[in-house]
Order: structure tokens, then C-alpha cells, then sequence
């Protein structure tokens, strides 16, 4: 047979195995590595860059670059990535960019919830920061995300031995899931809501509808920033205990409160 004639009949059986490809089939550095190609990020050095400690994406999952590369090489194996050629210009680096079927691929992985309640603290993490990075709304993965765990959380959450450490764990674990998404879908789809707070009815009356931005507690005191709608920062220094009872967190909707020289804070 031809050499061509051998090329000629590898070639569908290729496309065919690569058609049958889904994010299934990938490891969770191939899926991160094949949505980073196609947002855009379109080299190794700069993929391994975003999944450093430092990185943006680093913040929630890292991934040394030779596991990066080695991703990378696996993905133009499979044929969903391929190589462009060297950058002009500037330092010497092979292009990367994805093939259509690993931009399909690729936003398949970034609509689809998570199937484990462990892999929320990495996997569901990623696609949520993704996605932000791309623009796209996060508030459908999250609904069907909440859709996906109910069940489950519900069995967790409703049975088990109370005194048994491992179904405690579990459970504890599917109500902070459970918690994460609620909160998530109102801090990441609803980012307005302090013009919405009600004024407390109280004596002082230069109370000022805050967000939190930071709370650092100290031995006995704790600093607690906030920003105002319209950019302002104000600090308050309440004691620590006080900190603690609000349950302040970052991103918490306040009102700060300014009587005499003292600044209080409420939280509704």
C-alpha cells in the first residue's frame, strides 16, 4: 500500500476517536490548560504563570510547569489543541490555540457541575473564576450545581450516627456546600445589594450603608475596613468579641454607624 494511501485511511480513524472525546477524558490539568488556550492565554509559560501559587487561578489549584507542559503535550496528542508557530517579535515562544473541538470540549467542562461535594473546593472553584475571566454569567452553573448536590445534601444532612466522626464530617461538609452556593449566588449575581439595606432604628443618625473589605483581628481589638457606594473607605476599631458576634466577613453588607467621635457597626 502507498505511503499516502496509509495516511489517507489513519486520518478518519482519528478524527473518529477524537470525536468520541469529551472533558471525561481529560485530567482536571488538561481541562484547566485546554480553558486557558481557549480564552486566550496561548503558551505554556504563561498557563504555567496563571497556575502558580501567585497565580490567579494558583489562588484555589496549583500545577508545577513541567505537569504543565506535559498537559499541554497531552492535549496536542489528543488533537484538540495544536501548535501555531513561533511568536514574532519579542521572546521565542510556540503559539497555542484549540482546535473546534477542543473549544466545545472546553465549554462543555465550564457548564457542567461538579459530581463530588470534595471537588467543590477545587474544580467548581476554577470554572466559577473561569468564567468571570471569560465574562460569562456564573449564576447558571451555580443553580445547576444546587440542582445536582440537593439530593445528597439532603440524605447528609438527615442521617448518620451524630456521635461518629466520620458522618459527622460528611455532614458538616454537605452544610458548608450547601451554605457556599447560597451565599454564592447572592455575592456573585447580586453585587448592588447595599443600596437595598433598610436603616437600623437606632439613636445615631449618620449611619451609612458599607460593604466589608477586610477584618483583621487582633488580641483583643479588631480593624474592620469598609467601602462606601460611592468609593469612600471607612475603618472601625471594635473589640474583637464584638467582631466575632457580627460574624464579620469580608464582602458583608453593613451599615456604619458615626456618633460623636466613636464609628459602631450593624449588621442586619
Amino acid at each position: 500500500m502507498p505511503p499516502e494511501t496509509a495516511t489517507t485511511a489513519a486520518s478518519p480513524r482519528r478524527a473518529e476517536n477524537t470525536r468520541r472525546l469529551g472533558f471525561g477524558d481529560l485530567s482536571i490539568g488538561e481541562r484547566v490548560c485546554l480553558a486557558l488556550i481557549d480564552e486566550g492565554v496561548d503558551h505554556g509559560w504563561g498557563i504555567g504563570t496563571e497556575l502558580t501559587p501567585d497565580g490567579d487561578l494558583g489562588r484555589v489549584w496549583t500545577l508545577s510547569r513541567p505537569l504543565t507542559y506535559r498537559a499541554v503535550e497531552q492535549l496536542e496528542s489528543k488533537g484538540i489543541v495544536r501548535r501555531k508557530g513561533p511568536r514574532r517579535g519579542g521572546r521565542e515562544r510556540t503559539l497555542l490555540s484549540c482546535t473546534p473541538q477542543g473549544r466545545r470540549i472546553a465549554g462543555e467542562w465550564l457548564d457542567a457541575p461538579v459530581e463530588h461535594l470534595r471537588d467543590v473546593r477545587t474544580e467548581l472553584l476554577l470554572k466559577l473564576l473561569l468564567r468571570r475571566r471569560r465574562g460569562l454569567a456564573t449564576e447558571p452553573l451555580l443553580h445547576a450545581q444546587q440542582h445536582w448536590f440537593s439530593d445528597h445534601i439532603d440524605t447528609l444532612t438527615t442521617v448518620g450516627t451524630p456521635a461518629d466522626p466520620v458522618d459527622l464530617w460528611r455532614r458538616e461538609s454537605a452544610r458548608a456546600v450547601r451554605r457556599f452556593l447560597d451565599a454564592a449566588l447572592v455575592t456573585m449575581t447580586q453585587p448592588q445589594r447595599t443600596e437595598e439595606l433598610p436603616l437600623m432604628r437606632l439613636s445615631a443618625r449618620n449611619q451609612l450603608r458599607a460593604r466589608v473589605t477586610s477584618v483583621v483581628h487582633g488580641g483583643v481589638m479588631s480593624t474592620v475596613k469598609t467601602v462606601l457606594p460611592d468609593g469612600q473607605t471607612v475603618t472601625a476599631v471594635i473589640t474583637r468579641e464584638s467582631a466575632q458576634d457580627l460574624d464579620l466577613a469580608p464582602d458583608d453588607d453593613v451599615l456604619v454607624i458615626i456618633k460623636s467621635t466613636e464609628v459602631m457597626l450593624a449588621k442586619p
